[in-house]
């Protein structure tokens, strides 16, 4: 009985939960952000990155494809076609509310948040 009820309260990989926006977001006390990133995935390959930079007063706006590889649990996204600019992610972390991504290539550390190692929540539940 014991074992049913751990295994249901845990959620497993399913990369359809991708689509949808996704807000980055940390530990304030540990990692402030001076803005916000938002990233929505339509299901398709295609995604829209809407950044804030409070400190400058600006935002950026972004389309792009992404690539994802069920087995190796990777993310690729391709902000342009010329490919310049492409980044590869390891799948961490999927549920329906939260998402995590680290860097293909490197170590997570605290340090690290906001670049090799990044954490979403969900916007649109």
């Amino acid at each position: 009985m014991l074992l049913a009820a751990g295994l249901c309260g845990c959620e497993r990989f399913d990369t359809n939960r991708l689509e949808g926006t996704w807000c980055e977001q940390y530990d304030p006390t540990v990692f402030a952000m001076d803005g916000s990133v938002t990233y929505s995935f339509d299901g398709n390959g295609h995604y829209y990155l809407h950044t804030v930079d409070l400190l400058g007063g600006n935002t950026y706006d972004e389309n792009g494809s992404y690539v994802l590889d069920r087995y190796e649990k990777t993310i690729t996204l391709i902000p342009n076609p010329s490919d310049e600019g492409r980044v590869t992610y390891c799948l961490v972390k999927l549920t329906t509310g939260e998402m995590e991504w680290q860097k293909v290539g490197t170590t997570y550390a605290v340090g690290t948040w906001g670049s090799d190692y990044r954490h979403f929540v969900k916007f649109d539940l």
